[in-house]
């Protein structure tokens, strides 16, 4: 039986291109000669489309696009930048960055990393990976030579902006965060330096890029560590939808799973079918070898599945095709996101039940709200858990058991004060230590809307605290990547 999809997934129209012209701002800087012709106003018919993020909530603004070629022409636009005070937005790859704190960044240039879209297999099986790839690139050239890594669910992420924040994904139970995998990292600095950052060179820079990287420089390119392919690369995927009443005895099995066997993968997804605007469930379950090893797993929640999907997918296709390309239609630009995060130890049974109602209840009155989503990321922690607490500036190791995401998605700014108030009162619930599991409450960055106290972000440890607080100071000291969950340059200022 096939489970009908409440989905739509749209295509996005490109600009036609065009030659930019010598071009100043309203800093009154003329940019350098040399690289002048790679810096574009808003006159020009492809501004848009090259400055155009995946979110509009709370959304920075650009007077100008910087489109680098190379590592030079971009050290020399930093330098130029940072001499005559004018900001940037840290580097777009993906443009999936959703923070509220992005709001600070106004009338700035977007720098644009399109061409250093770039992902190669090495001869040591590392993979370099240039800051303007996507997780789709990375698994493309990774799986061409029969390697893997862990990589997040949607494919259209940049690679080098999840991997900044720690870098959570399915396949972290075999083999750690995304950014447990760096090797090393050639990074551009405020004022147009380059350096290598690696164990070897700069180690406490690179402890730090590894959780919190998005606050010292720009990202040129990464090599990463892999994996050969589990499974020759096959996995399993089945995608199951349950009705809303189902929910309580479904939150039991998925509860049962903890401890989360390594290969084994579920994402969970609270959403309205668009057509009845009535609640449902639907689960995407991944093994990470043999579908009959898969289809244990799929067993337990079989009593309770109005639909069900399963075959056997390759490691590289599963962003795009997993869970009925449901997951893909969460790549369209422009709508308004607003995400609110939380970790939990397990899925409270009750509070989760109200959830799910009070959700159905919210969209029914609301229905501009209908393509919002409360999602679950349910993965194995041996991977990570695997390299001792200080081992980077991640901070939640052991505490990875269910990553929470309410994601509310509108083109109607008018329920913008609506669905914040609904949102932040279930994250703030969800997070209370007495459902959450967590005291102090704890959220990942890369999920976190960006009004959270920032040490639940970077984690409570003052030792942590200091050392993340000392690299800001030395590696960005006038607060040119303050933009993203910005790591105070004064102790005293940890929240």
């Amino acid at each position: 039986m096939t489970a009908a999809l409440p989905w739509v997934v749209l295509a996005l129209a490109c600009a036609a291109s065009a030659t930019p012209s010598q071009t100043s701002n309203k800093h009154g800087s003329v940019w350098p000669e040399a690289i002048n012709d790679l810096v574009y106003g808003p006159s020009w018919p492809n501004f848009v489309n090259k400055t155009q993020r995946w979110s509009t909530y709370d959304a920075p603004t650009f007077d100008l696009v910087f489109l680098p070629e190379t590592e030079e022409e971009l050290s020399q636009g930093l330098q130029f930048m940072s001499k005559n005070q004018i900001p940037w937005l840290v580097a777009k790859a993906g443009g999936h960055g959703y923070s509220a704190t992005l709001e600070i960044v106004q009338d700035a240039v977007m720098i644009n990393m399109e061409k250093f879209n770039y992902a190669k297999l090495n001869t040591d099986n590392g993979l370099t990976v240039g800051g303007g790839a996507s997780f789709r690139d990375l698994t493309a050239a990774a799986a061409a030579g029969g390697r893997e890594l862990t990589i997040g669910s949607c494919p259209c992420v940049g690679a080098t902006g999840a991997m900044l924040g720690g870098g959570v994904g399915r396949l972290q139970g075999l083999h750690g965060l995304t950014s447990d995998a760096v090797r090393d990292v050639r990074l551009a600095l405020w004022n147009g330096t380059i350096i290598d950052v690696s164990a070897d060179s700069h180690p406490d820079l690179f402890w730090g890029m590894r959780g919190a990287g998005q606050n010292f420089g720009i990202v040129i390119e990464t090599t990463f560590e892999t994996w050969p392919a589990t499974n020759g690369g096959l996995q399993y995927d089945a995608f199951m939808t349950f009705s809303a009443d189902s929910v309580e005895p479904v939150i039991e099995a998925m509860n049962s799973l903890f401890p989360v066997n390594p290969n084994l993968a579920l994402v969970i997804l609270f959403a309205i079918n668009a057509e009845t605007l009535e609640p449902f469930i639907a689960i995407d379950l991944v093994y990470s070898g043999p579908a009959e090893e898969g289809q244990k797993y799929t067993q337990q929640f079989a009593n309770y599945s109005m639909g069900l999907m399963e075959e056997m997918i390759r490691w590289e296709d599963l962003g795009d095709k997993s869970a009925g390309g449901a997951i893909m239609a969460k790549c369209l630009n422009g709508q308004s996101h607003s995400m609110w995060d939380s970790i939990t130890a397990d899925v409270d049974v009750p509070t989760f039940s109200e959830l799910l109602t009070s959700f159905g209840t919210l969209v029914a009155k609301n229905p501009g709200l209908v393509n919002s989503t409360v999602l679950l990321e349910i993965f194995g922690q041996q991977g990570i858990d695997a390299h001792p607490a200080n081992f980077s500036a991640f901070p939640h190791r052991g505490e990875l058991n269910n990553m929470v995401a309410i994601e509310m998605a509108y083109t109607d700014d008018s329920l913008k004060a609506l669905s914040d108030d609904w949102a932040r009162s279930w994250r703030d619930r969800i997070s209370f230590p007495a459902v959450g599991g967590y005291s102090p409450a704890i959220q990942y960055q890369n999920y976190a809307h960006g009004d959270e106290p920032l040490s639940n972000l970077y984690g409570t440890q003052k030792w942590r605290q200091r050392r993340l607080t000392d690299l800001k100071r030395r590696y960005d000291p006038h607060g040119f990547f303050n933009g993203y969950h910005a790591v105070p340059r004064d102790v005293a200022d940890w929240n």
